[in-house]
């Protein structure tokens, strides 16, 4: 049997390289899990690493069928952890099920949200799923910050929104994962989100207005203001104030960077910002997972800030059409901090 440590640190940093050396182990039958190391654990950590070994069975059982065996140790201790969710999210009968702990006002366990449910009570109570989408992403807002300004509750809602609606839109995943943390004493607050459908290349891929060469070029794009994966002309009508411009990638990755930090990972490709600077990095993960983190002191009122952003989007939408097809790294590097 096969074993796989699990980094002592559920960081991006960490997770993401790990990422690709959990793919090497998918050539045996096998394979079993070691926590003995884990000793600090965040948000998207522990959402990616869940996610990292769904992806893992679902491939495992592909590969070897009813030969395939997954099991873990030294994961007991792991309280935290436990009660977050964790465990159960990726199907070890062990702690809390994912949503079970009621979340305060400072973290938000593990949560699964069904995009069919969505979707099936938009048309119940004919309305877009967009105000479906509004109501969670307030919902969840409001528990993080019950003890803060407006400023922070309509921005968390404005950042959760718009990741949550192109998981809907775009994605073609059956679920949503969300986990998030906020450290009033620090001014910092984490929301990550994740979903194991198509990935940014198939669904940027459907816009046949864009010529997407690779998934490195796709996670690129995505965080340019106006791409979408639904060309102009194919929006609906219908949507009215919900039609998708192709901005809120672009928004809410600027939103992060004022203080904060962005990470996307989509297929073989991850970026993370930070400030003005950005870094390619690789990783393997079939679906978009996406991590925020907000520095609470430097939000100010959402709408001027948006204005701000919006204005500056559109000068970079009108220059997208004119750059060379040929975009190397660090030609992406700098297009990505000029967002900035």
């Amino acid at each position: 049997m096969n074993t796989i440590v699990i980094p002592s640190s559920l960081t991006p940093e960490n997770l993401i390289p790990f990422s690709l050396e959990f793919n090497n182990f998918q050539e045996t039958s096998e394979n079993c899990l070691d926590f003995r190391f884990l000793s600090h654990v965040e948000p998207f950590g522990m959402l990616f690493l869940s996610a990292l070994i769904r992806q893992f069975v679902r491939k495992g059982k592909e590969n070897f069928g009813r030969d395939f065996k997954l099991t873990a140790k030294n994961y007991s201790d792991h309280d935290y952890a436990s009660w977050m969710g964790l465990f159960k999210s990726f199907g070890l009968n062990h702690g809390n099920e994912p949503g079970q702990a009621s979340g305060n006002g400072t973290y938000i366990p593990l949560t699964r949200l069904v995009v069919s449910k969505i979707k099936t009570e938009a048309r119940e109570e004919y309305v877009h799923h967009g105000e479906i989408v509004e109501q969670e992403s307030l919902r969840i807002a409001g528990v993080l910050t019950r003890h803060s300004n407006c400023a922070v509750h309509e921005t968390l809602t404005y950042a959760i929104r718009e990741i949550i609606r192109n998981v809907v839109e775009h994605g073609e995943a059956s679920h949503i994962w969300y986990a998030a943390q906020y450290w009033p004493t620090k001014n910092r607050v984490e929301i990550s989100i994740l979903d194991e459908g198509v990935g940014l290349f198939s669904s940027l891929n459907r816009n046949s207005k864009l010529r997407i060469r690779d998934n490195r070029h796709a996670v690129f794009s995505a965080l340019q203001p106006g791409v979408s994966g639904v060309a102009k002309e194919k929006r609906k009508k219908s949507d009215g104030d919900w039609v998708n411009s192709g901005y809120g990638l672009f928004m809410t990755s600027s939103l992060c960077q004022f203080g904060g930090s962005f990470y996307i990972c989509s297929g073989s490709d991850a970026i993370k910002l930070i400030g003005n600077e950005s870094e390619f990095m690789s990783c393997n993960y079939d679906g978009v997972a996406i991590r925020m983190v907000l520095d609470t002191s430097r939000i100010k009122k959402l709408n001027e800030t948006l204005r701000e952003l919006l204005d500056k989007g559109q000068k970079i939408a009108s220059e997208l059409g004119n750059y060379d097809t040929e975009l190397t790294a660090s030609k992406m590097s700098r297009m990505l901090s000029r967002n900035i």
